[in-house]
């Protein structure tokens, strides 16, 4: 009986396998370019429920429609997909179907077109969204009197109805060309790096980080210890500009909107944008 189990074990089932493929964009909604982002899968423990549990920073939720249990109901089952630094995505293991998009992993307001068709073999769907902000750079650059690496810049929000506090703004740097601001960065020192909104005790108000439109130089100190893990040796670097925008219960899970990447030489005299491929 056991030889006979193990031979039913080894045959294969009778579903097809995944007939779609597919690759897009999430594209800022008042520019047309790409929505930067910061995309991880970390592992956290859950005192509520005292196990680790799993969370996805940076993907898109979809749910496959059309898809019915044995009572014959809709089954919403979230699928993560991930989506990359810059915005764009890619599933070659996918079922031709109709979708359902949800956007609460990423650092945008929910469209309002949030359906979508995959029909067999490659297809592409884009998608327009509202950063809850977004940050435009105005110039980066080293400078050799004081070894710092400056980046300014100016924050403008998506939506000034809805989340309408710029929280926090940093200046944040890696050893590859992955870079975001809670994962992915190795730029500690605070001082300079980091700016945050704190509460005024005269007016009884949160004081911002940063008020739209205004201009913000931050600064990454090459000769500081708390940096020396990413100046230890020769290499280029990858830095990024982030911003957390937040309030009027938007944006709760405090995600960050980011610029685009820029890689700094070794020797530090060139800076360009990073162009994916």
């Amino acid at each position: 009986m056991g030889f006979f189990a193990s031979c039913e074990l080894l045959q294969l089932d009778n579903f097809d396998g995944p007939n779609a493929q597919v690759t897009g964009r999430f594209l800022d909604a008042k520019t047309g370019e790409k929505m930067g982002i910061e995309s991880s899968v970390s592992s956290v423990w859950d005192w509520s429920t005292w196990s680790m549990k799993t969370t996805t920073v940076g993907s898109m939720v979809v749910i496959e429609q059309g898809w019915k249990g044995n009572d014959g109901q809709q089954v919403s089952e979230d699928q993560n997909w991930m989506v990359r630094f810059d915005g764009q995505y890619t599933n070659n293991l996918v079922f031709a179907a109709d979708y359902k998009l949800d956007t609460k992993n990423l650092p945008c307001y929910q469209p309002e077109n949030v359906d979508f068709t995959l029909k067999k073999g490659s297809n592409t769907v884009d998608f327009t969204v509202t950063p809850f902000c977004r940050i435009v750079v105005d110039d980066i650059h080293y400078d050799a009197a004081t070894k710092k690496i400056l980046a300014t810049f100016k924050v403008e929000l998506g939506d000034a109805t809805k989340a309408n506090s710029i929280n926090t703004v940093a200046l944040c740097a890696n050893t590859q060309v992955f870079v975001g601001y809670n994962y992915f960065n190795l730029a500690k020192d605070d001082i300079g790096a980091k700016r945050e909104g704190a509460f005024d005790w005269t007016t009884w108000s949160q004081k911002p980080a940063a008020q739209p439109g205004e201009a913000v130089t931050l600064s990454i100190d090459t000769g500081a210890t708390a940096n020396a893990e990413l100046f230890k040796y020769e290499q280029d670097r990858y830095i990024r500009v982030a911003a957390l925008a937040a309030g009027n219960g938007y944006n709760g899970n405090n995600y960050y909107n980011f610029s685009k990447i820029y890689r700094i030489s070794a020797d530090f005299s060139k800076v360009e944008e990073v162009v994916w491929e």
